[in-house]
């Protein structure tokens, strides 16, 4: 049978359909004793690591939040792993502090802010950054080291880090915290204008140091939600021949959807058809760039 599984990290949705078993067991996909090669296994895991952050960073931020690059000066940067994220944790729990006191001056503006109509947008911006303050702080980080080959510090280390966080602070002030490099620079997340996928992709393009990427522990998990027998083997195979790029199709039927990308592909070992269908929820009137070449699991 064909199992439709539906993944909704908060604006991305995707419809995954796939055959398993009577019993729930994905149907294997690939001959009993054939095991992927080493290269093969590498691009399996770098493919599900991007899937796994994609969805992540979709489920927990939004056009208010920060992206942001923290460097070293080269002649102060830490020459171990450790050292350079228990820097970066010293950042973060100096933030913590500034977003309290920060709260605390935007609720004195709104109860000083007369109720007038004038006045409407600046109170508007700040609930929303209230809004944003009194949220969790969360973040995702991923570290990356130069060893210098050349120069007066040939032989030496330099870290630097790319990570997403919670917004309620302005870029400035952001950039101004982090005082241990030259360059810093902090930018506003805008999935809808450069793909939901495209700051995980730029942060594992190159993971180096003990893990891929960091979490805080309080991060919201996509939600997952499974239907069998929704299609049949038959239809699955049909609207992956006739419905690929069919917006007008997957718009309709995912309302409030713009319709982003499907892949589908045929296994020729159990001749059943995969399809994976990516919809992103946008005011905009242009659907936002997606640049992921392979996202099927089969």
């Amino acid at each position: 049978m064909i199992r439709q599984q539906k993944t909704k990290s908060g604006r991305l949705l995707e419809i995954d359909s796939f055959p398993v078993w009577n019993d729930g067991r994905r149907v294997s996909s690939r001959a009993p004793k054939a095991k992927p090669s080493t290269e093969e296994q590498k691009r399996y895991n770098k493919k599900q690591a991007e899937k796994k952050l994609i969805r992540l960073i979709n489920a927990n931020f939004d056009e208010d939040d920060i992206i942001m690059h923290p460097t070293y000066e080269p002649t102060n940067a830490p020459q171990d792993e450790k050292q350079a994220r228990k820097d970066l944790t010293n950042y973060f729990r100096r933030l913590k502090t500034r977003r309290q006191k920060e709260l605390v001056k935007v609720n004195e503006a709104l109860k000083a802010l007369p109720e007038i109509e004038i006045l409407a947008e600046q109170r508007e911006e700040l609930l929303k950054q209230k809004k944003k303050l009194e949220a969790p702080f969360k973040y995702i980080y991923v570290i990356e080291c130069v060893t210098y080959k050349t120069g007066e510090l040939k032989g030496c280390n330099n870290y630097h880090f790319h990570i997403i966080f919670t917004g309620g602070i302005s870029r400035k002030e952001l950039e101004a915290m982090w005082q241990n490099g030259i360059r810093t620079n902090a930018d506003r997340f805008q999935p809808d204008k450069f793909g939901p996928e495209a700051i995980a992709k730029y942060m594992l393009k190159d993971p180096q140091g003990s893990k891929r990427y960091v979490c805080s522990r309080n991060l919201a998990k996509p939600k997952v939600t499974i239907q069998d027998n929704k299609i049949t083997t038959r239809g699955l195979a049909r609207i992956a021949r006739e419905r690929l790029d069919d917006t007008a199709y997957w718009e309709r039927k995912y309302k409030g959807y713009r319709f982003v990308k499907c892949y589908a592909r045929y296994n020729e070992y159990n001749g059943y058809w995969y399809m994976s269908v990516i919809m992103y929820k946008t005011d905009g009137q242009t659907v936002p760039r997606w640049e992921v070449k392979d996202w099927l699991d089969d």
